[in-house]
């Protein structure tokens, strides 16, 4: 997209409407103080990850098989960081929050 000042880079958000099977977008400014998937790593922090992301993915009502595919990932990684057991890596925490239309911050760290 493009820079919005000095203050740091806009990213994209896409909100997907199933009913219509579009994807909209729509800007915000990136978060570069993101704390990315570093914190994921104890299984309390990849638990309190998977129910954000479970909530997320509802509220989107989207499918865990749409969502990997729009993430170029298996089925399976999707159950996985749902269930808490895995943790998505940076790349697709960037792409999780843009699909989803949800703030990095909140939906990799917990915080806003």
């Amino acid at each position: 997209m493009g820079v919005t000042g000095t203050s740091g880079w806009t990213h994209v958000n896409f909100v997907v409407n199933e009913s219509a099977h579009r994807i909209y977008a729509m800007k915000s400014p990136l978060n570069a103080d993101a704390k990315f998937p570093d914190n994921l790593k104890t299984s309390s922090a990849k638990r309190a990850f998977a129910a954000r992301l479970d909530m997320t993915i509802k509220r989107a009502k989207i499918t865990s098989g749409r969502l990997a595919r729009l993430l170029a990932v298996s089925d399976g990684d999707v159950t996985l960081w749902r269930a808490g057991i895995m943790a998505p890596g940076a790349e697709h925490c960037h792409k999780l929050s843009d699909i989803l239309g949800v703030d990095i911050t909140w939906l990799c760290a917990g915080t806003s």
